[in-house]
């Protein structure tokens, strides 16, 4: 990224536009929650352009099921949200209940919800129309949506998580009123991307602590994201270099202490955007056991999900210069399917069935060897079988509690069509199928969210074939 001009997504014209860096600093971000406390405040910010939604008035008078604990509302609270988003204000759950089951959207809704707490996020509804299109870009700046999903999962757009330490009291400096705190915050986030030359929206302050052991102290934890993880690479080494040697002429860095900061790597979003209008229920498939169990698409194999629920995306308006990559005839243009799983934690490697990305880029040499120079960039891989994915390893099982008595459990896994040509091909680290190695986020596109109930039997390899 040159030092003149940055990168910038542009809302109203729904692409990244190339701007002077030198009029980053009118681009500030925004916080959209604040909460102080005597030792602590935490807050969550956003790009300019970001419309929250208003909560307050879809969890208004709320009534829930009989025995839900105070642990469990979040749930009923995020359908009751999506409700009033789908022009279907009921948030009586005696009367309108929750009904869990594998083709239920409001299931679905839940699903979507926990996948995306992994990542420190929590949805927010909109009618607004979402491009699908940079969502590495949006991802950067910690808006998500269906179109970075697989990003997300498979830890493609990773932040750097610092904590700096600055000679300001909590109390008397910073906390003694909103405004003050809210100030420093922005001034904060703003002053390292000026720093680094880079996107103020790609710097987000999560939370300022209280130092027990020295009063006069206090600490900033931010994270710093680019849509390129090399890229990213390079400013957190740079920001490195500068904090080891303090910042003493600048206005607002100079309160940083001089030190040898370490960092954290983890996939990091305020916000997961939904539309009401994502979802194409004409469009879902029961993959039942009485079904052919490969196909083709765009000349590959598509081995279909037996044994799982598909929720179709509504994605043909998305790309509207590609009318082909949806097709399901096998025809030139048509993009192959593919899946991958929805933990976000603690990945290893695709392993055994395995459908996750991992940190540990496995097969990087191996792909330049199979395509050259080009695939030597960090990979995110995709897996050409679903059949496993309900592993524990894979996938995060969560709960729904309908009544005191009454509990049903569910995995979830994105199905996915990818881009001809723009992968390499692995035997290893899977051993069922192949794993689909890429470079290019752009590459891959969800389509559909496949449930599955714990509770329903899994088809065994035996009546697959």
């Amino acid at each position: 990224m040159s030092k003149a001009v940055t990168k910038f997504y542009d809302s109203k014209k729904k692409k990244v536009v190339v701007i002077p860096s030198r009029v980053l600093i009118i681009l500030k971000p925004k916080i959209i929650q604040i909460i102080i406390g005597d030792k602590s405040t935490k807050l969550k910010m956003a790009p300019e352009w970001f419309k929250h939604d208003n909560q307050n008035e879809s969890l208004k008078n709320i009534v829930y099921p009989e025995g839900i604990t105070e642990n469990e509302q979040h749930q009923f609270n995020v359908v009751a949200q999506y409700r009033a988003a789908n022009d279907k204000p009921n948030n009586n759950f005696r009367k309108a209940t929750l009904d869990p089951n594998e083709s239920n959207t409001e299931t679905l809704i839940i699903a979507l919800d926990n996948f995306v707490q992994q990542f420190g996020g929590e949805l927010s509804f909109t009618n607004e129309d979402l491009t699908f299109k940079e969502p590495a870009q949006r991802t950067a700046c910690g808006i998500s949506d269906l179109s970075s999903a697989h990003l997300l999962a498979t830890n493609y757009i990773p932040t750097a998580q610092f904590s700096f330490v600055v000679d300001l009291n909590y109390q008397t400096d910073l906390a003694r009123s909103s405004e003050t705190m809210q100030n420093f915050v922005l001034d904060f986030s703003n002053a390292i991307a000026e720093v680094l030359t880079c996107s103020n929206d790609y710097v987000r302050v999560t939370s300022v602590n209280k130092l027990e052991k020295n009063r006069r102290q206090t600490k900033i934890n931010f994270g710093l994201t680019t849509p390129d993880p090399t890229e990213t690479q390079k400013l957190v080494e740079d920001l490195k270099a500068r904090a080891r040697n303090g910042f003493a002429n600048h206005r607002i860095l100079k309160h940083v202490q001089k030190n040898e900061y370490d960092y954290k790597w983890k996939p990091l979003i305020t916000y997961f955007q939904l539309q009401p209008t994502d979802f194409a229920p004409e469009f879902n498939i029961d993959y039942t056991s009485s079904m052919p169990t490969e196909d083709k698409r765009g000349g590959f194999p598509y081995y279909l999900p037996i044994g799982w629920y598909r929720h179709a995306l509504k994605v043909v308006d998305k790309y509207p210069e590609d009318k082909l990559w949806l097709g399901s005839n096998n025809l030139d243009g048509e993009w192959p399917v593919a899946f991958h799983g929805t933990h976000g934690g603690a990945v290893k490697g695709i392993k055994e069935k395995g459908l996750l990305i991992t940190k540990v880029d496995l097969m990087r040499e191996e792909a330049v060897e199979q395509k050259g120079k080009y695939f030597d960039r960090p990979g995110l891989y995709v897996a050409t079988h679903c059949t496993g994915g309900s592993h524990p390893t894979y996938t995060t099982p969560f709960t729904i509690r309908k009544s005191p008595d009454i509990t049903e459990t569910f995995r979830v896994v994105f199905q996915c069509r990818v881009k001809p040509d723009a992968f390499t091909i692995h035997k290893g680290p899977v051993q069922e199928g192949y794993a689909w190695r890429f470079v290019d986020p752009d590459a891959i596109r969800p389509y559909g969210i496949l449930i599955k109930n714990e509770n329903t039997e899994e088809p065994s390899l035996e009546d697959a074939n």
